[in-house]
């Protein structure tokens, strides 16, 4: 999915909340904003807007000499997803429903919620309602029993993170998933609240399946600048599970895989694209 014109105004936004999350400096943030709409001048509209985002990032970085501005964060939020999913569990919200499979994929969708990047006002309180939501509302695009068939059908499974806090809802899919079939990724470094492989570890998705890193650290997947390793993984799966907007942004005009994405479509451009209405619970293939 190539930028589109209303992608400008939220990539500037996103210049100035990385200045203020990666430092305190006032002198700092305004050379992190220069660089960042510096980045939007020279943009290429044939990018994807993460391709353009990573660009500001490295500079936020490079700048204010901190290698991870959204650690605490992620900390933060990776502990209020813990406890909502603990009363879930607790409660056996899967095994007293009548389809658990279509239950996960909803549960995996609410996490989506969990994203620094495009201007929700993000809460514990919205987290809960996103969960509240996605058993309240209509999932857009495919039934998640044609997922749920691929699935059974596939040899080789790559399921594709997005952020930290939403893979601990991943969990619920997962394990309604082939497990041993499954390898799942997360990035290779840190970037805004994406999960990493710490964040595997410590959200205990590495206990369920194998997981591996795709060797880059911009949002999404962007292929040409992933690890051979991870193409390689990319390449032989027969079926592949994307979560997320930026995964969708950066995967959805390859046609020759099998890819299901799972996601809130939290832009206009996204929903204009998929079709759906802005923050619809989307699965589409």
């Amino acid at each position: 999915m190539k930028i589109a014109r209303e992608c400008i105004a939220c990539l500037a936004r996103q210049a100035v909340e990385i200045a203020e999350e990666a430092t305190d400096c006032i002198e700092d943030q305004e050379k992190i904003i220069h660089v960042g709409l510096k980045a939007l001048g020279e943009l290429c509209f044939d990018e994807t807007p993460p391709e353009v985002a990573y660009r500001m990032h490295q500079a936020a970085k490079a700048i204010s000499g901190v290698e991870d501005p959204y650690d605490r964060l992620k900390e933060e939020y990776n502990r209020v997803a813990q406890s909502i999913c603990d009363t879930i569990e607790e409660e056996k919200w899967l095994e007293r429903s009548e389809n658990a499979f279509d239950l996960a994929c909803r549960l995996a969708i609410a996490g989506n919620i969990i994203d620094f990047s495009v201007g929700l006002e993000l809460s514990p309180e919205a987290i809960l309602r996103s969960v509240e939501d996605s058993l309240k509302q209509p999932l857009y695009g495919i039934n998640p029993s044609v997922l749920k068939e691929a699935a059974e059908k596939a040899e080789r499974i790559l399921y594709i993170a997005d952020n930290a806090g939403e893979i601990i809802f991943d969990k619920f899919l997962l394990r309604e998933l082939p497990m041993e079939k499954v390898t799942y990724v997360v990035k290779g470094g840190p970037i805004v609240n994406d999960a990493t492989m710490e964040d595997a570890i410590s959200s205990g998705v590495s206990a369920l399946v194998h997981v591996i890193d795709n060797g880059h650290n911009a949002q999404g997947t962007v292929l040409k600048a992933c690890s051979e390793a991870f193409l390689q993984a990319f390449h032989s799966a027969d079926l592949i599970i994307s979560k997320g907007q930026a995964n969708y942004e950066t995967l959805s005009d390859i046609r020759d895989k099998d890819i299901f994405y799972l996601l809130r479509a939290k832009c206009r451009s996204i929903a204009g694209v998929i079709g759906c209405q802005r923050m619809d619970f989307v699965i589409t293939r």
